[in-house]
């Protein structure tokens, strides 16, 4: 099997290593394409799987689509979408999640729905189904046929496709033109519900659990019959771990091997600012110290990886038994790794606010915590994905309303570790892996990929009845490109004038110069 596997950045390669290297292993081609690069070490996963796998992985940057005709548009037709699905009455307290995608959104498209009339609800309706219309007729683009055509895979997979905006689409809608498979992997727990909506509709989804089945039936109108539930395979790695020596862990940390340790794993930015995380940190650890069975714990600061600038210069010297660590790995390669899974090991208990290592603790067997923190409300109760933690949702969090209170059931933690253990048990059953603990979830999803590919798929093109609109479409395509070439065109006459005017001919190019000429002297 060939496999063209489409991503964001190299960074979401990391979520899906397992089933890579299994799919690398039973001698299938993996051909790994990202459409920008990442600063957290994405390419560290490429090379591993490339020096194990020398023969079945290849990778490459997807070239730049601005040239494309349909782009512009295109890009602002799914933004549009995007933030119009944070309006729906499941979004209600999503203050942050509606904002942020405001911020992504042409403005055109939060301004409408405060127009009288025109922006109501029932009115809402008829603009979201004319934009899905255009949506549909909007061709792929030119680049992702070439690279579809050039990699003839038997599978197309992706993730996330979700994203505001998001160009992957145009590969589903390539895919389905060539008659390729297409596979949406989703990658992450909250990517159903926190980012923007699956547009054109891949073959097959896969999805950990049934929670996430229900999400894609839902919020995104996919046919059940196109979900296959695999378990949560980024979690593979971690059942099967075995941790370091405490006292070698705790000294390369910095903190004391006899004394209990909790362990604060920070969050993305999207779910903790920057500042407001460094802020509610000093704040949690003088809640902690004010408690005399925690006086003298050991407190260890993990920052999340794709958030964790500010943690590098952070100072906490002057808080005694207080370590940062790391200040910047991203848990791709075999060391670092190991440093994650001894950091939740060896802790006695675990504190959060809103991140997926509140998962990974529950796998290994520690029981975690959570208070709901001012600063955090949007993020924490404006989330639907936060809310699957909850015990009252069959989750395992345990979740105080002030830090007094919650300083108090860590210290009980503290002190009896078995609390919430079972709570923990439960919810990986279900939620990690769904068809049992001792059932990994990458052979589940290998074998969905195998299976389809033996799948053909007919062509797709656009619907008859959208001709008329693509049409339109199209001529309004082209004036739009005739006018940007029109004033790219434009511009740089301008900037040849004012670099003669300050006369720097540095900045003048002698073909452009001799053209100036030409135009002068006919």
């Amino acid at each position: 099997m060939r496999l063209l596997f489409s991503v964001n950045n190299f960074g979401f390669l990391r979520n899906f290593e397992h089933a890579l290297r299994a799919l690398a292993a039973r001698g299938h081609h993996l051909h790994l394409l990202a459409e920008r690069a990442d600063a957290v070490g994405g390419t560290r996963t490429i090379e591993g799987l490339q020096r194990d796998f020398p023969s079945q992985v290849t990778w490459a940057f997807a070239p730049s689509r601005k040239q494309d005709l349909w782009q512009p548009l295109a890009l602002q037709v799914r933004r549009c979408l995007d933030y119009w699905r944070y309006l729906d009455p499941q979004y209600e307290r999503a203050f942050s999640l509606r904002e942020r995608a405001a911020r992504q959104s042409p403005g055109f498209a939060s301004a409408l729905p405060r127009v009288p009339v025109v922006g109501s609800r029932p009115a809402m309706r008829v603009w979201r189904a004319l934009f899905r219309a255009i949506e549909r007729a909007l061709p792929a683009g030119e680049t992702v046929e070439r690279i579809l055509r050039a990699q003839h895979p038997d599978i197309l997979l992706l993730t996330p496709l979700l994203y505001f905006g998001s160009q992957q689409v145009e590969y589903v809608r390539a895919a389905r033109a060539l008659g390729i498979r297409s596979v949406l992997g989703v990658g992450s727990w909250d990517h159903l519900t926190t980012k923007g909506l699956i547009r054109v509709r891949p073959d097959l989804i896969t999805v950990w659990n049934r929670e996430q089945q229900a999400e894609a039936v839902e919020f995104h109108g996919i046919d059940p019959e196109r979900i296959v539930v695999t378990g949560a395979q980024p979690f593979d790695r971690w059942f099967e771990r075995t941790p370091t020596d405490r006292a070698l862990f705790c000294r390369k940390i910095g903190l004391s091997a006899d004394r209990p340790i909790v362990l604060f794993v920070g969050s993305t930015a999207s779910i903790s600012a920057p500042d407001a995380e460094l802020y509610f940190v000093r704040r949690w650890i003088a809640a902690l110290r004010a408690v005399p069975e925690l006086a003298e714990v050991g407190i260890l600061i993990r920052p999340h990886p794709y958030n964790s600038t500010h943690w590098r210069e952070a100072d906490f010297s002057d808080l005694p038994n207080v370590a940062i660590y790391p200040r910047g790995a991203n848990p791709v390669n075999e060391a670092d790794r190991q440093d994650y899974f001894d950091s939740l090991f060896h802790a006695d208990t675990v504190v959060g606010v809103n991140t997926t290592a509140m998962i990974e603790a529950a796998i290994v067997g520690r029981t975690v915590h959570s208070v709901l923190a001012p600063e955090f409300e949007d993020t924490q109760g404006g989330t639907l994905h936060f809310r699957y933690l909850l015990v009252e949702n069959g989750g395992f969090l345990r979740v105080a309303q002030s830090l007094p209170e919650h300083a108090g059931q860590v210290a009980e933690t503290v002190q009896a570790p078995e609390i919430g253990r079972a709570a923990c048990a439960r919810f990986v059953e279900r939620f990690v892996r769904p068809f049992g603990r001792e059932v990994p979830a990458t052979p589940v999803i290998v074998e969905a990929l195998e299976r389809l590919a033996l799948t053909r798929r007919e062509r797709a093109s656009v619907p008859a009845f959208l001709y008329p609109l693509q049409r339109l479409l199209k001529v309004a395509g082209d004036r739009a490109v005739q006018r940007e070439r029109q004033r790219r065109a434009a511009a740089a006459r301008n900037a040849r004038l004012a670099a003669r005017k300050r006369g720097d001919t540095r900045a003048i190019n002698p073909a452009d110069a001799a053209a100036d000429v030409g135009t002068k002297a006919g």
